[in-house]
Formats: C-alpha cells, sequence, structure tokens
C-alpha cells in the first residue's frame, strides 16, 4: 500500500492551529469553544479562534490517554454512563494531561442543542470551571424536516444576538468584507473536502474512512481559513492521480465497507489494519460527509446557519435510511458496519430499524458492532474483530454462492 503524502502536513497543520490558540491573546485574537455545527466563518471573521472540546477528546484517545482522563472524571463524581468526549476532556483538565499541553481558557463558550443534551451540560461544566460566558443556541425539534418559518425566526434572533455578545467580549464590530473572505474560504475547504470523498466512489477507492477520520481535522476546526483550502486542494490533487493511476488504499480490494457513527478513536490503526488483511475497504460514512453541507452563501449567512441547526443536524430516521441507501449504491457498498455507540445515544438508538429497513431496500446485509467511541473499557476490541470477521466470511459465502 503507498501512504498518502498529503496527510503527513497534518501533524504541522494541528500543531500550528493549538500553538496560535494558545497564543491568541498576545496577538489579539479571542478563545471561543465550540461544537460541531457552529457558524465558524463569524468566528473567523470577529477575531476568534473556535476550539472543539470532542476534537481535543479525541486527540486523547488516538494518543490512548482516553482512559486515564475518562477515570479521572469519574474521580470527579461523573457517571461512566455520560459520553466518552466529555469525561476525557474533563479528567484531561484534572490531571492537566494533554498532547496539545490543554486548551486555553475561553472568553466564550458557543454550544447548540441541536446535536446532543450531553454537550450544553459539559460546556456548562466548562463555563463555571473558566468562569466564561456560555451562549446556548436553543434549537427547537424540527420533526422531519418540515419547514418552520417560526423556529426559523427564533434561531436567526439568537445568532444575531450572538454578533452583539462578541462584539461585547472582543469590543470590535462585525467587519462584512472579512465575514465574506471566511464565508468564500468555507466554500472553497467545503468544495474541495467534497471532492476528497466522492473519490472514494472510484474502484479501487484511494483512500479508506480512516484516511478520511485523520484529515477531517481541517474542514471541522479551520473552515473559513486559507490553511483548510491549501490542505483539501492538495489532497484532492494526490487522490486525483492516484484514481489515474489505479492505486488502491488497501492492497486487493475485495469488499467495500460503510461505517456508522461516530469511529473508534483509539482503534484507527489496528481496525485499519484488521480489515486491510481480509482485503475490506471502508469506502464510505456520514460521519465525515456532514462537514462537507455546512458552508454557507455571502448573501444571507444567518439564513443558512439557521437552516444547518434546524434542518442539517436533523437526522430523523428516514432520513438517515434514504442517505445509506443512497450510498450504498453510489459508492458500490457490499455491506454496513453498523457502530452502537454507548457514548451517542442519539446516533445509536435506531440502528437496529435503520439495518432492517437498508437491507430491505438495497439487499445489501449490515453488522451492529457494540462499542464505544472513545472510552476502550467498555468493548472488547477481540470480540468486536471476531464480529467483523464472521460477518466478511458471510460476504465471500454470499460471492460464491452467486
Amino acid at each position: 500500500m503507498q501512504p498518502i503524502q498529503t496527510l503527513k502536513r497534518l501533524k504541522q497543520i494541528n500543531m500550528d492551529y493549538y500553538s496560535a490558540a494558545h497564543t491568541a491573546r498576545q496577538n489579539g485574537k479571542f478563545i471561543a469553544y465550540v461544537n460541531a455545527f457552529t457558524p465558524v466563518e463569524l468566528i473567523y471573521a470577529m477575531d476568534m479562534i473556535p476550539i472543539y472540546p470532542e476534537n481535543h477528546a479525541v486527540i486523547l484517545a488516538a494518543r490512548h490517554l482516553s482512559t486515564e482522563t475518562a477515570k479521572a472524571a469519574e474521580g470527579m463524581g461523573y457517571s461512566m454512563d455520560l459520553c466518552s468526549y466529555a469525561r476525557c476532556d474533563l479528567g484531561s483538565i484534572k490531571l492537566r494531561l494533554s498532547p496539545t499541553w490543554g486548551l486555553p481558557k475561553p472568553d466564550l463558550l458557543l454550544i447548540s442543542n441541536s446535536q446532543c443534551g450531553t454537550l450544553t451540560k459539559w460546556f456548562e461544566v466548562l463555563s463555571r470551571m473558566y468562569d466564561a460566558p456560555m451562549v446556548l443556541i436553543d434549537v427547537p425539534h424540527s420533526g422531519h424536516g418540515e419547514k418552520d418559518e417560526a423556529a426559523e425566526r427564533y434561531i436567526r434572533g439568537q445568532l444575531e444576538e450572538l454578533v452583539g455578545t462578541i462584539e461585547t467580549i472582543t469590543g470590535r464590530g462585525l467587519n462584512q468584507a472579512r465575514l465574506r473572505e471566511t464565508i468564500r474560504l468555507s466554500q472553497e475547504a467545503s468544495v474541495l473536502w467534497t471532492r476528497v470523498l466522492t473519490a472514494c466512489a472510484n474502484k479501487p477507492s484511494p483512500m479508506t474512512v480512516f484516511d478520511q477520520f485523520i484529515s477531517m481535522a481541517p474542514i471541522v476546526a479551520q473552515r473559513g481559513t486559507q490553511e483548510a483550502v491549501d490542505f483539501y486542494r492538495e489532497l484532492g490533487e494526490e487522490l486525483d492521480q492516484r484514481v489515474q493511476a489505479g492505486v488502491g488504499a488497501i492492497e486487493n480490494e475485495r469488499f467495500r465497507l460503510f461505517w456508522d457513527n461516530l469511529p473508534l478513536w483509539p482503534e484507527l490503526r489496528r481496525l485499519s489494519t484488521f480489515l486491510e488483511e481480509r482485503g475490506a475497504c471502508l469506502v464510505a460514512s456520514l460521519y465525515t460527509w456532514a462537514w462537507a453541507r455546512l458552508a454557507v452563501g455571502a448573501d444571507d449567512p444567518f439564513k443558512d446557519w439557521t437552516e444547518q441547526y434546524l434542518y442539517t443536524a436533523n437526522l430523523h430516521l428516514q432520513r438517515r435510511i434514504d442517505e445509506y441507501a443512497t450510498m450504498g449504491k453510489e459508492f458500490g457498498l457490499d455491506g454496513y458496519l453498523y457502530h452502537s455507540n454507548r457514548s451517542c445515544k442519539f446516533l445509536s438508538q435506531d440502528i437496529p430499524e435503520v439495518r432492517a429497513a437498508v437491507t430491505e431496500r438495497t439487499g445489501i446485509p449490515g453488522v451492529i458492532l457494540e462499542a464505544d467511541h472513545n472510552d476502550p473499557r467498555l468493548y472488547t476490541i477481540e470480540s468486536l474483530e471476531n464480529q467483523i470477521d464472521s460477518f466478511i466470511e458471510l460476504l465471500s459465502s454470499s460471492r460464491r454462492s452467486g
């Protein structure tokens, strides 16, 4: 297997990002703790650097520090049933243990409840811990995505109030020219990221979903910056070259699989090697596609941000079934790996229904893996590998029988 050379740039990109955050005040910048569905274009335009405690927890797991930090949070009184992202981040603060030198003190915490309720309570803890103001974007439930004009007005009003809050914190007004520039860069990065993801529809796939998990950091945290644009342009060009040369992400690609839900961050390398040895390539995941859909237009970004909160974030049952079935066709899938994630009940509670409906519609089978995205104490990796082995043998038998 030929490694993707552009991915080597990520270490320096991430180091520069956290270095800039830790030196923000010396450079006249401010820090905002945020979650996934955040108008980062606005944050960057107003001299703030968006910092994601979720991403920090990912790094802890990738460096195999999640068990130690999660235990520390439990020692503080937090239940093991809470999201392992939250436990790892809070435990890291308690232990002062972090590969990123910790996270700098926030000037603002910005959270929405469109993603999950745990995030809101987690940010409330951080707000008290750092004595920093917190803004909650309250998002009404939007059913099955039906248009709700009253809810749109409600959310837009909160976003417009947010501008005033940030202006008070920074002492600076919103510069419309800078906002248009961050929006332009965000749009360009999103287009390039989409190009990266769609490249995996080729056979053989030039990259795996494991590569996507690793390379998604800039589109999450640095959307709206030139750094993200430059990285994804280079990555897309390298993938195009691999497609033209017929270079696959793994040798002897036999099966093309889908990954549902969040990754198992402590197990990326192990699972990647395990699947490669069996000729199985992860080629698609709805998780990585989320950030291909967050660009906004310059004409009325507040309308677009509002619709993201109300509709894009609403991953209801029928929408998941439709999108998984569509991806099955577009990516030529042979099977689905459904991660029933103990820490993310929001994305896991409907998995049996999703699997049954997708298989009925497409004929493509799936296996449910009980695990956790950050806490390796909550699953046995050997058991998961045995399940995947049995599933791949099922796919092999089905193929042999025609």
